[in-house]
């Protein structure tokens, strides 16, 4: 076979097949030799100042640690090359959680909290858990979408009826919908003259309605 027909059917190069077939008529091996091809983009000095970059801010996007770099040290280096030495290094990129901004304060009462409470088992059952949650419906036909919210409740394994309402969820809209679905949950989850309950609720505006503070 000719080198143009070996290329196609092997789906490489003609100039690769050529450069193999030259090398076998030279009884030369395969294999390039130590030390050839394109020198790496960094040195051992280099690798280690992008680790310190890097571990100044934990944040920074490979993109970001590249730039650094090369502001730094005067010769380019991309986004991809920075990703692969520090993988090399023993790093992996990872995306960050997102979690609520809380301030000190609160930081404080939450672990103190969580301490207070980290040997409680069975006593969870006897929290009854509230929340609301807003949700958009997306159609794609002219005319169709909408909103639809909703406030629900559970205890231990029992779960709560799921209200639905139009209405903005203000404190008035709050204590009706309590009054209407928490009884009848109370009734079919607890026993009868139980009152070791408590509801839960969270800070949102309508829990802290003036409003509604006055009827809890």
């Amino acid at each position: 076979l000719s080198q143009r027909k070996v290329a196609r059917r092997s789906g490489v190069p003609q100039k690769c097949v050529f450069g193999v077939s030259s090398k076998l008529e030279k009884s030369l091996t395969l294999f390039n030799a130590a030390g050839q091809g394109r020198k790496k983009a960094t040195t051992p000095a280099d690798d280690r100042k992008l680790l310190r970059i890097m571990k100044k801010d934990l944040t920074k996007s490979r993109e970001m640690l590249a730039h650094e770099w090369t502001l730094s040290n005067r010769k380019r280096l991309c986004a991809s090359t920075a990703r692969r030495r520090l993988i090399t290094m023993g790093h992996k990129s990872y995306t960050a959680k997102r979690k609520p901004l809380k301030t000190p304060a609160q930081i404080k009462k939450r672990l103190k909290f969580a301490k207070e409470h980290q040997y409680w088992l069975s006593e969870w059952n006897n929290i009854i858990w509230s929340d609301e949650a807003h949700f958009e419906v997306l159609n794609r036909k002219n005319g169709g979408g909408g909103s639809v919210s909703v406030w629900g409740c559970i205890a231990g394994g029992a779960r709560g009826p799921l209200v639905i309402y139009n209405d903005r969820f203000n404190g008035p809209v709050y204590i009706n919908t309590i009054k209407e679905a928490l009884p009848m949950f109370i009734h079919n989850t607890f026993d009868a003259g139980d009152q070791n309950w408590t509801y839960m609720q969270d800070n949102a505006p309508c829990h802290t309605s003036k409003y509604t503070m006055n009827w809890m």
